[in-house]
């Protein structure tokens, strides 16, 4: 009984898993990623992320999966990066760690979204943290539209 309850437990934690995990598109290279915004007209909107970050656990599961999956983020160029112990491509084509391209940013916590130009400038202010659902998607689209009008001069 007690194994059959284990194993009960462990099955549902891969499910919970499985449902909270993160649908949206990743990047290790920003180049490409303000390359391909530009390419479609769009801002690049970056979210910052950490593995067992609770807060970004919780934002994707209320808000960022579902609206991504809905195609209520299509008007930008969405995308994730994972603060991780890694090398990324920068926006002028230079391999640094993450965590040294964050530090450029200022960025200190996660989750962190920016609303950045072709050439890594910031348009908006970025967003830092996460409270509700409702407050947060009012100042996500805040961002993204300020951003949308400084990328369009």
């Amino acid at each position: 009984m007690r194994v059959t309850n284990l194993l009960v437990g462990m099955l549902v934690g891969l499910l919970v898993l499985g449902v909270f995990a993160s649908d949206l598109p990743k990047t290790t290279d920003l180049r490409q990623s303000a390359m391909t915004a530009d390419k479609n007209g769009k801002v690049l909107v970056l979210y910052v992320t950490m593995e067992g970050c609770p807060y970004c656990t919780k934002l994707e599961a209320e808000l960022l999966n579902t609206a991504y999956a809905k195609g209520e983020l299509d008007i930008v160029h969405f995308v994730e990066l994972e603060w991780a112990d890694r090398q990324i491509t920068d926006f002028d084509g230079a391999r640094v760690s993450t965590g040294s391209f964050l530090d450029q940013y200022g960025v200190v916590v996660t989750p962190t979204i920016l609303f950045l130009g072709t050439s890594g400038e910031e348009l908006s202010e970025r967003l830092v943290g996460y409270q509700s659902k409702e407050f947060y998607w009012r100042y996500l689209m805040k961002g993204i539209a300020q951003s949308s009008l400084w990328s369009a001069d």
